[in-house]
């Protein structure tokens, strides 16, 4: 099956079907079977793949229409937009998406919504694809706006429908918390009924309403704050979206009633906390949060007194959110008259993701564990981990192989050390969020600083001001994904200011590090489409002409391409040390997706390729490293000599390695043989086999 028809099948309407699917999937699915009319993005681990899916669909419906946004605030203020209209919308970024678009999350609430309104954010608590691991449970405190966190991927599914209708219900918009672990997780679900979308929206104006200045603000406020009041006491929305597991038995048992213990946990951690459960075969209550803000009290407390519970554990990642207003309800509420015990953070890390082992050990601790032999094959695999990790060769994340990055850092790094050593400058390397972020690691090891989309550029505008620039210089990196979500403005900042740095621009077209999802300056003609009847994404915006056009003093702004070494060295030899703001595009289409653009494009013509080209490793190679310690592609490896190949009047041989390229992993189609342009001793052949109606002629270039 195909990704085109694996996709299509999220769309089916056959409801009742039961279909295995991601959490992203299920996500997407959701969305369509309620009728939401706009959804907007920008993309961002671990919920690119729901734009990506959505994409699909505003490209074969005649109603629904999504928007890959500049970010995450320009995405949330188009639903809102959609939303005053009168339709419903769904917006969904990661959670540092969320810092971006804080300000109009914090006022729009006021105004409250028309069509239904969900803000699904993901969060990554192991930081696997981030800078950071805030908790944006937190946003609630100032924000007062409902959350609630499936546990399955059903629920996924299940809760944008859900979440739509109490946002339609109380005209407030409902945020859903979703950690990466459950977005990428697969499990069986049921598809429901599709609801009929709205085909067109239509605004009605209400100054005081949507104009948050003054004594309406307030008044307002005063009415939104009334709202989630209502969502706190209303029991039927905290039954709907939270589960109770009760025992097996239709009493509980004698253990259970001994040992008082109930758990309390939400989201991906109730499927940690049921794992544990049964490893260790105890079956306390547990009590499964789906909306885990506001906390409904009464329904804790029912928990509590049901089990004549006096002691309650919470499973949750990151801050102890829930943890907190557990505490607070059974302090200040009498309906819970006894001594109760809370534990959660004092033995739970408040770093990292949790699993089921760190669980076993925390319930361990509460319970009478029959089989003691579960902590110790935990305490083996730990001990077995100790001796195996560290001597575990380290993975450096590197680019991929024919990257376009590699040649400009290889090079960059070259001309910078021969400035620095004939000058004594040093030079100092602003990072961003992209591709580029990887000159963090071996070979190149070239960022001093990587903080969020934009810092790059924003960094280096205080930071120039301050050192002397007869000692130091400043060069930053941004990609032109992240340059329109928030690097322009820092960019215009620097040239207000004039300061002495140099911009290096990677434009790849595409926002690569997520996926390959188009932007704003992605030519249109690169786009893969699957219909035509997606009303956005008209136009382009040409990256190279804007730079041209905002201000750079004539002879700052060089456009070149990546591939060609020597080129790239004369621009840096000539611009590095030249003062005010230079800055330098690279235009360059990201390796991975040319690749597949050009095997499509291909696959439709009437005639096959006409040629394949190959790189080889000759024997005359003196195993000077540079391709391997210098430029780092990753297609190029080294093996050890076979026994039959040593020479048996040289020993020392047999430990010498043999180099040579992966074909399988070398993209000799887009990239012209960088490793043969670095090999000093001209060891790496290019060969490429034409076909000729069948007949192959080989040459060696």
């Amino acid at each position: 099956m195909n990704s085109l028809t694996k996709v299509s099948k999220i769309f089916e309407n056959i409801p009742d079907k039961k279909v295995l699917m991601s959490g992203n999937e299920a996500f997407a699915r959701g969305i369509y079977e309620s009728g939401v009319r706009f959804a907007a993005n920008y993309p961002g681990t671990p919920l690119s793949e729901v734009g990506d899916i959505l994409k699909y669909l505003s490209e074969i419906s005649e109603n629904f229409i999504f928007d890959y946004s500049l970010n995450e605030k320009v995405a949330l203020e188009s639903c809102i937009g959609a939303s005053w209209a009168g339709v419903r919308t769904v917006v969904m970024f990661k959670h540092l998406g969320l810092n971006v678009a804080a300000d109009p999350l914090h006022t729009f609430p006021y105004s409250g919504i028309n069509g239904g309104m969900l803000i699904l954010c993901g969060s990554d608590p192991g930081i696997l694809s981030s800078t950071n691991a805030q908790d944006n449970r937190l946003f609630s405190l100032h924000t007062k706006i409902p959350i609630i966190e499936p546990a399955t991927v059903q629920e996924c599914k299940d809760f944008v429908k859900e979440g739509l209708r109490i946002s339609e219900l109380y005209k407030i918009p409902i945020y859903v918390h979703v950690s990466t672990r459950l977005c990428h997780s697969h499990g069986i679900v049921t598809y429901g009924v599709i609801n009929e979308l709205k085909k067109a929206g239509h605004f009605e104006k209400e100054p005081n309403r949507y104009i948050n200045t003054l004594t309406k603000a307030l008044a307002n406020q005063k009415k939104y704050f009334e709202k989630i009041r209502l969502v706190a006491k209303n029991k039927k929305i905290f039954y709907l979206f939270n589960r109770i597991k009760f025992n097996q038995a239709e009493q509980p048992s004698k253990e259970i009633l001994n040992n008082q213990i109930g758990i309390l946990t939400s989201g991906i951690c109730y499927s940690y906390v049921l794992q544990a459960c049964h490893k260790l075969n105890v079956n306390p209550p547990i009590l499964k949060l789906g909306m885990i803000f506001p906390i409904n009290r009464d329904e804790i407390c029912e928990f509590a007194n049901q089990y004549k519970i006096k002691k309650i554990l919470i499973v949750e990642e990151l801050e102890p959110f829930i943890e907190t207003f557990s505490k607070r309800v059974f302090c200040n509420f009498c309906d819970a008259k006894r001594d109760l015990e809370i534990h959660g953070k004092d033995f739970l890390p408040i770093i990292g993701e949790l699993n089921t082992d760190i669980i076993i050990r925390f319930l361990a601790k509460h319970f009478n564990i029959g089989n003691k032999l579960i902590l110790e094959e935990i305490h083996k695999k730990e001990e077995v981990l100790k001796e195996i990790v560290p001597a575990l060769p380290i993975r450096e994340p590197t680019f991929c192989p024919g990257c376009q990055y590699r040649p400009v850092f290889y090079t960059l790094k070259k001309v910078v050390s021969e400035i620095t050593n004939k000058t004594g400058i040093e030079f100092i390397y602003g990072g961003d969020i992209g591709c580029y972020t990887l000159s963090e690691a071996y070979p190149y090891q070239m960022l001093d600083w990587v903080i969020c989309m934009g810092a790059g550029i924003g960094i280096a505008n205080g930071m120039s001001l301050v050192i002397d620039s007869k000692k130091q210089k400043l060069i930053a990196f941004i990609g032109d994904s992240t340059l329109f979500h928030t690097g322009l403005q820092p960019l215009l900042n620097a040239i207000k200011n004039d300061i002495d740095i140099t911009i290096i621009i990677f434009n790849n077209y595409w926002t690569a590090m997520t996926g390959q999802q188009e932007h704003i300056a992605t030519p249109r003609k690169y786009i893969r489409k699957f219909g035509t009847k997606s009303i956005t994404d008209k136009k382009e915006i040409n990256l190279s002409r804007l730079m041209e056009n905002i201000g750079l003093d004539n002879g700052n702004l060089i456009i070149t391409g990546a591939y060609n070494i020597e080129k790239l060295e004369r621009i840096f030899e000539k611009t590095l040390m030249k003062k005010g703001v230079k800055v330098i595009v690279i235009n360059e289409e990201c390796a991975l997706e040319k690749k597949r653009r050009i095997r499509r494009e291909t696959i439709k013509l009437e005639e096959k390729k006409k040629s394949e080209i190959y790189y080889t490793i000759t024997d005359t190679c003196v195993k000077c490293n540079e391709c391997i310690e210098h430029l780092g592609c990753p297609a190029i490896n080294a093996m050890p000599v076979e026994k039959e190949e040593v020479d048996k009047n040289n020993p020392q041989k047999e430990r010498d390695l043999k180099y040579y390229i992966d074909e399988a992993a070398c993209i000799s189609e887009i990239c012209p043989g960088i490793c043969k342009s670095v090999c000093k001793n001209n060891s790496i052949v290019k060969t490429i086999i034409f076909y000729n109606l069948n007949k192959k002629e080989n040459s060696e270039i």
